[in-house]
């Protein structure tokens, strides 16, 4: 009974792991090759249509632009975390989880601090609340990968910590926001974890 217990529970955790939004470089790679060919394709397209040079022009613009977002959607400038730290405890409520040391990311999460450029870790003081901020910079795409690791084993094990007495605590992990742009990682959980990603994309 206990063995097909722990199967049901590595099931579950696979099914959370998969439900949850998720961004690796393989995964935007391919998909920048997709929109690329795409893109070459339409190209392509626009300049044998037998149309006035103005209707091309514009099309051609509109493809460009096009380009100019998908790019832009993965790169990040250069911005030091602690920049990153005053704008969102000026445009949110971060201030009201407790900012955490780099001995807490080892015991919650089980990262180095030292293994990385620097971090950003909040978590909610009160013990039945799941709410934590993380932002990892690195100096790799391999250390991001780890991170990255890091964090889904966190939000997996925190679901199994609160499904049974807190289901709404288990809902909003389920929810969670994992991305990065760049040298960046970033994780948070929260009722609305996406006005806390917006103002880390407009940041870097």
């Amino acid at each position: 009974m206990l063995r097909e217990r722990k199967k049901r529970n590595n099931r579950n955790t696979q099914k959370e792991k998969s439900q949850r939004r998720r961004t690796r470089p393989s995964d935007a790679g391919a998909v920048t090759d997709t929109l690329k060919r795409y893109a070459l394709n339409v190209l392509v397209l626009i300049l044998n249509i037998p149309r006035s040079a103005f209707i091309k022009a514009g099309m051609l613009i509109v493809l460009i632009v096009f380009l100019v977002s998908v790019y832009s959607m993965q790169d990040a400038d250069d911005v030091s975390l602690k920049k990153i730290d005053r704008t969102l405890c000026a445009k949110t409520d971060i201030e009201e989880m407790d900012k955490c040391s780099a001995r807490q990311l080892m015991q919650f999460t089980g990262l180095d601090a030292a293994a990385f450029d620097s971090f950003l870790y909040y978590k909610s003081g009160e013990a039945l609340s799941a709410e934590e901020l993380m932002i990892i910079k690195a100096d790799s795409p391999d250390d991001l990968d780890t991170a990255q690791d890091a964090v889904e084993n966190r939000i997996s094990s925190q679901i199994t910590t609160y499904k049974d007495y807190a289901p709404d605590q288990a809902a909003m992990l389920r929810n969670a926001i994992v991305s990065r742009r760049g040298d960046y990682l970033f994780y948070c959980t929260a009722s609305k974890p996406e006005k806390y990603e917006e103002v880390f994309n407009n940041a870097v």
